[in-house]
């Protein structure tokens, strides 16, 4: 009992809430499908003024090719692909328009009178389309009329099934057999899938409906909407006046995800008693004349001529997997091939590299991993090169060069040291790993000031670039040895290389950056000087509270960490991929067990270094420490750090290590919980489009802050300012909660370099 307890106090309840899927596509707009991009709500930004622009930036990426073919065909005659359209028309391209149904026919079917919001404000667009606010019907007059005086090359009631690699190209296939041939392909055919559906019995009735066309069809009935979204919100408010009478079923206690605007009318309605809500309630079942609610005090019937379950729509996931478009998160032989080279090349590196002082055992693994790496890399390259389409990128052409040469370096390196007792330069594996480390935090690291282009990215990368490079290699495997060598770190019985670096030891250099217990060595060793021990205790138990008090446990993770640098480098274009569902919310709490493990460990050794002067006796605790230590090494230090930490860079996210095993970012935990830090969010200004909550390489439902307007205080927030600056509504901000006042940081997450 008392871990769940400890474990919700911990997390203060946090909403853990998952992300919706959608096409996954890089930051150019396309897919996995070389020169087939997706425009518009299904790049997960549910805004009318974004999908529009989204239809000319597209157009930056689209290559240039003379043939007979079309330059682009577009699918979908929504704001974002008319404007797609009329951008290609400005340009000169030859394109043509497929629409299923009519141009702008998601709009049509908004319910009557809906109100449009032409969100973000601040944003001025380059589309010939233009969105403000007003309403369904001014909107659909304005695009109408609009599209009379400017015409686009547009075939209706031409629905297309099919989507074909050919050797230039693609050929698009319609639902009349006709086949169309063009060099790129833009889908912008909006979020207008099936609607979500309850899963209850009863949902086939013929009074239950999934959107609402006209409220007057509801005149004089008794209707029961379901959903607590805007959409479900402003279907009540439509219906007011015309239904009898009207009740809002909802399952949580509080409207988190729809504007202030539709919460306050809302509310006001329910004062006048217009309409009747159930908070914390689900339906049940659904007969031609009622339903059953279900709610914490009771079971309902509630009569009802009219159902409208109004809980969203799925994207069109079918036609995707049907061409083969990959799921954002979804996982295919290539990722998978894929995970298994980088966690056996991430075997070879950490095994290899302690296999200097570790068992007999490592050397073997190691060996074995590398020849595993090795086939599963050329498995992969052998499918890649068996593709139709191979699009030349160039940061991606460096990116693999890159890799193979450091796998190259590597397995060179341990190689020779292992069976030719070769060392290159003189050092040893550990040495080379550590360089690769730091090289590829530089590497990634500008990579990531260049595209993240705000002032705290490129301060905050810079920290950490420096911190690795510096303090973390070149300071304990060059300099301080250099130094030594030289006599500038004076005397064996000096202070320096008595207490600092006794029997020059330069390793605990380390120490200065990683604190107990990210480095157990800092504390749990057994021949630890006094200054190791009030540094190591004052480190971690005084110096990173009050920056964790006053910063969050972003301001370690986040800027000094090499985990957090690694993450935030090389991982920066992969933290869409961290899980958010249930069982990884509970992986989440693993790191308080290691955390446990590591304070037993150490508390036992340090007492029986202290306590066996004065009681012999006590080197038993010494040697109880010592005999379970070596496993803490090789579970925890080797395996999850090592191998399960970078291995899931790819497949998962950088920050699996950081997230769910990390006993250093366990104790900040604790610390975090008292922390003035907070993501403070503008609740009206939020469009719950998820975007915070899918970049959070933490796995932190930022959306379920914002949507409430709850200032964000998760423990596991390590200040990377994904959430911040890529929200398209400006929504959040850093700063600080103390005595009731607010205050945001000066470094401004949002404001570009």
């Amino acid at each position: 009992m008392w871990p769940k307890s400890y474990f919700n106090w911990l997390t203060k309840s946090a909403p853990t809430g998952s992300v919706e899927v959608y096409p996954e596509l890089s930051d150019s707009y396309e897919t996995n499908l070389p020169n087939v991009f997706v425009i518009g709500d299904l790049t997960g930004v549910p805004l009318l003024k974004l999908a529009a622009e989204s239809g000319v930036s597209v157009w930056k990426h689209i290559p240039d090719r003379n043939n007979d073919r079309y330059d682009v065909l577009i699918i979908g005659s929504g704001p974002a692909g008319v404007s797609c359209a009329l951008e290609a028309k400005r340009l000169g391209k030859k394109y043509l328009v497929l629409e299923s149904n009519i141009p702008f026919q998601t709009i049509q079917s908004y319910p009557n009178r809906k109100p449009i919001f032409a969100e973000p404000k601040s944003i001025e667009t380059q589309s010939a389309i233009k969105i403000v606010d007003t309403t369904k019907e001014e909107l659909l007059e304005e695009l109408n009329h609009f599209l009379i005086q400017n015409p686009i090359n547009v075939k209706t009631n031409q629905r297309v099934v099919g989507i074909k690699a050919d050797d230039i190209g693609y050929s698009l296939e319609t639902e009349t057999g006709t086949i169309y041939q063009t060099n790129s392909v833009v889908i912008a055919m909006g979020k207008s899938g099936d609607p979500k559906k309850l899963g209850i019995k009863g949902e086939s009735e013929p009074n239950v409906f999934y959107r609402l066309i006209d409220p007057k069809d509801t005149e004089n009935q008794t209707i029961v909407i379901v959903g607590g979204g805007d959409t479900a919100l402003e279907t009540a408010i439509s219906c007011s006046e015309y239904a009898t009478e009207i009740t809002l079923i909802h399952r949580g206690k509080e409207f988190q995800k729809a504007k202030s605007e539709n919460r306050n009318i809302i509310h006001q309605l329910e004062t006048k008693g217009k309409v009747k809500i159930l908070y914390d309630s689900a339906a049940t079942e659904i007969t031609s004349t009622s339903v059953f609610v279900k709610t914490k005090q009771s079971a309902l019937k509630l009569k009802a001529d009219s159902v409208y379950i109004l809980i969203g729509n799925l994207p069109p996931l079918g036609f995707f997997q049907k061409v083969g478009i990959k799921l954002q998160n979804q996982k295919d032989i290539l990722d998978w091939i894929g995970f298994t080279t980088l966690v056996s090349f991430a075997t070879t590196a950490y095994f290899g590299k302690a296999s200097v002082y570790g068992p007999f055992w490592f050397s073997p693994l190691a060996t074995v991993s590398a020849a595993i790496s090795i086939f599963s890399l050329i498995l992969y390259t052998y499918i890649i090169l068996q593709k139709r389409h191979i699009k030349f990128d160039v940061w991606k052409s460096f990116k693999t060069i890159y890799f193979l040469l450091a796998f190259v370096y590597f397995l060179t390196v341990y190689l020779l040291s292992t069976y030719q007792q070769f060392l290159l330069f003189g050092k040893y594996p550990s040495f080379h790993y550590t360089f690769l480390y730091s090289l590829t935090i530089l590497v990634f690291g500008i990579r990531r000031m260049v595209v993240r282009k705000t002032q705290y990215i490129y301060y905050q990368t810079l920290s950490l670039i420096v911190i690795q490079i510096v303090f973390l290699f070149l300071l304990p495997e060059i300099i301080l040895p250099m130094l030594g060598d030289l006599g500038y770190l004076g005397t064996p019985d000096g202070f320096i290389r008595r207490e600092i670096f006794p029997a020059d030891s330069y390793w605990k250099a380390y120490g200065f950056i990683l604190a107990w217990p990210l480095s157990m060595g800092v504390l749990c060793d057994g021949g630890i000087t006094t200054f190791w021990l009030v540094y190591g205790l004052c480190f971690s138990f005084v110096l990173i509270p009050v920056l964790v008090y006053n910063y969050g446990k972003g301001i370690y993770c986040g800027w000094i960490c090499s985990c957090g640098g690694l993450a935030e480098t090389l991982g920066d274009e992969y933290r869409q991929k961290m899980p958010h569902s249930k069982t990884a919310y509970q992986w989440e709490h693993s790191g308080q067990y290691i955390l446990l493990v590591a304070f037993i460990l150490t508390t036992l050794k340090l007492i029986g270094v202290y306590g066996k002067v004065f009681y012999p006796n006590l080197i038993m605790s010494e040697m109880v420490a010592d005999s379970v230590k070596w496993m803490y090494d090789i579970v925890v230090d080797i395996g999850l750090a090592g191998v399960v930490g970078v291995g899931c860079y790819f497949l998962y996210s950088g920050r699996v290590w950081c997230r769910m095993f990390c006993p250093l970012a366990s104790l900040m935990h604790i610390y975090a919980r008292f922390s003035k830090f907070r993501i403070f969010s503008e609740k009206k200004k939020c469009i719950s489009c998820n975007i915070c909550t899918k970049n959070c390489h933490q796995g932190i439902d930022v959306m379920g802050f914002a949507s409430r307007g709850i200032p964000m205080d998760s423990v596991q927030c390590v200040r990377c300012s994904a959430c911040v600056s890529l929200c398209p509504t400006d929504v959040l901000q850093f700063g600080k909660l103390d005595g009731g006042k607010i205050s945001f940081d000066l470094l401004d997450a949002k404001t570009r370099k």
